[in-house]
């Protein structure tokens, strides 16, 4: 792959998970890149091969790494807490790329077959912790209510911590959400020893 398109590449990546502009125009990756969308159009086609093919390198790259925490054979605790380590790293980068999977999930088949993948080798880990919840290690219903929390505490307060960067207002986002280690504990604690 040549330069340029790897430039048209990061550039359509930043534009859809740095900013979270998912209506990006093939002048808006020209004029991020660097690169004439005649050259882009050369490459590309069009705007939707474009974010097609960006999608998959999205999904190999930065979605399967981090996902695949959770069906390692460490326990429970330790794979949750590579899972926050490696969303924390993701997401510090990317704030919007759990935003672009749930826009583009329902257009894209290769986000669809991940997911439906993924379900399978979840089942798993959604015993595992139901298991936990059965010996009463941690206070939560289900398994999926505990998963559905993961998922929000752990990629969320990104774009919020982003949003209120933005405002002039004297709160202290930067180092509140920068925290990852913290917020990590934060979240553990929250995940395992939660009174409902």
């Amino acid at each position: 792959m040549s330069d340029t398109e790897n430039k048209i590449k990061n550039a359509t990546i930043d534009l859809l998970l740095k900013e979270g502009n998912f209506g990006f125009t093939l002048y808006d990756v020209a004029e991020r890149s660097k690169a004439n969308r005649t050259v882009i159009h050369y490459y590309f086609r069009s705007r939707d091969n474009l974010q097609a093919i960006v999608t998959k390198e999205i999904l190999t790259t930065l979605v399967q790494p981090r996902y695949e925490t959770l069906t390692c054979d460490d326990d429970l605790k330790s794979k949750i807490l590579k899972f926050l380590e490696e969303s924390d790293k993701i997401c510090k980068l990317y704030p919007y790329i759990d935003v672009f999977l749930m826009v583009r999930h329902n257009v894209s088949q290769d986000l669809q077959k991940f997911f439906q993948d993924m379900l399978v080798s979840f089942k798993d880990l959604i015993s595992e912790v139901q298991e936990a919840i059965d010996r009463k290690e941690i206070k939560y219903p289900d398994a999926q209510m505990f998963l559905s929390d993961l998922f929000s505490l752990s990629s969320f307060s990104y774009i919020f911590g982003n949003f209120f960067c933005t405002l002039d207002i004297p709160l202290r986002p930067k180092s509140i959400f920068n925290d990852g280690k913290g917020k990590n504990v934060r979240i553990l604690d929250i995940l395992f020893s939660r009174n409902l």
